[in-house]
């Protein structure tokens, strides 16, 4: 039966509606509550000595959900020469 149409089957768009939906992941958008803690536009990170800035490494959380301390991460991406890291 028919739910709802979620946009031209195969466009980018269409097909990351389709995953949301089908592994029931939460996409709604954050309520006012939640986006006011975050830090101001202009907010400057400062880094402490001896740390490295990872920023621009797509990285996701291994780490179960509840878990306290979100410490387990993994990053994967090409390299020049085929390879990955």
């Amino acid at each position: 039966h028919y739910v709802k149409t979620l946009g031209v089957t195969g466009t980018k768009d269409t097909e990351t509606q389709v995953l949301l939906q089908e592994f029931r992941i939460p996409c709604e958008p954050f309520p006012a509550k939640v986006l006011a803690c975050l830090p101001p536009a202009d907010y400057k990170i400062e880094l402490e000595p001896g740390r490295l800035d990872m920023r621009h490494l797509p990285v996701l959380s291994i780490d179960p959900p509840g878990c306290k301390d979100i410490d387990d991460a993994l990053h994967c991406i090409e390299l020049p020469n085929g390879n990955w890291q």
